[in-house]
């Protein structure tokens, strides 16, 4: 009889980490790659938030996006975005995008992450 409010107590918890978590489970990929902490990318300049490379005033800003050129977010980032973006820990993508954990994403065979996605390469 005790096994029953545990059982149901061990499924609400798996039942809560999926639906706060990312769309799907890690794969054998992905195992190992997750990130103790998502990045953010600043909204003002595409690199992640943080970092020395963060808003320097002497970046070179990309003419389609009007980010920094060659960072995270270039061409990247949803046009009008204002506020930072997270990026998801276990692909790499935007947090809550449509590519966010994709079940069909390429990986990228260095970093794990989903290939060509702003996290790729760029977080650890």
């Amino acid at each position: 009889m005790k096994r029953v409010p545990a059982l149901f107590l061990s499924a609400t918890l798996v039942a809560g980490l999926v639906v706060v978590g990312c769309t799907t489970p890690p794969t054998e990929k992905t195992v190992g790659q997750i990130v103790a902490s998502a990045p953010k990318i600043c909204a003002k300049c595409g690199q992640i938030k943080g970092t020395a490379m963060c808003c320097a005033p002497d970046a070179a800003i990309c003419p389609k996006c009007g980010l920094v050129k060659g960072s995270p977010g270039c061409c990247k980032l949803p046009k009008g975005t204002t506020q930072d973006v997270l990026l998801c820990a276990m692909c790499g993508q935007i947090k809550g995008s449509v590519l966010c954990c994709k079940a069909d994403a390429a990986i990228c065979p260095k970093c794990g992450l989903a290939k060509g996605s702003p996290g790729c390469c760029r977080i650890k």
